[in-house]
């Protein structure tokens, strides 16, 4: 079942700052990623602090393995998909226009204990850069 093969990925996740590598932009002075199962939808809440102090908060839910979501106005992307790409990866997509224009890959370690997330954004016809952010388990 979705639920049972999202399960290791449950939970409230720490940013290892020094652990990350960051191609575009700074990396966050910290940040928590929490990942919550609502009745088969996988709800993803990032909450972090930039190295300027800034605060940001963003969610978005998608069904893992399900048909692509259409997204409603928020301009860079139309749709937005998630897939296991084996039982220890987890990829989403969000496109415009039936085009990536960013892939998060959340690989989970063998113990669990480590989360490591390589989004990739794609910028039309200018370049790509990947962003690597390694988070641990909150105790």
């Amino acid at each position: 079942m979705i639920e049972d093969k999202l399960a290791p990925f449950l939970g409230t996740w720490i940013l290892d700052p020094d652990a990350s590598e960051f191609e575009q932009g700074d990396p966050p002075k910290s940040a928590t990623l929490k990942i919550e199962d609502n009745f088969g939808v996988a709800v993803f809440t990032m909450n972090q602090v930039s190295a300027e102090g800034e605060v940001t908060n963003d969610s978005f839910e998608a069904v893992p393995d399900g048909p692509e979501v259409k997204l409603g106005k928020s301009g860079l992307v139309d749709a937005m998909r998630l897939v296991f790409k084996d039982e220890r990866t987890l990829v989403s997509e969000a496109r415009r226009g039936g085009l990536t224009l960013m892939k998060a890959e959340r690989e989970l370690s063998a113990d669990g204990r480590t989360l490591t997330v390589t989004q990739t954004v794609h910028l039309v016809d200018v370049a790509s850069f990947t962003n690597i952010s390694v988070y641990h388990r909150a105790q």
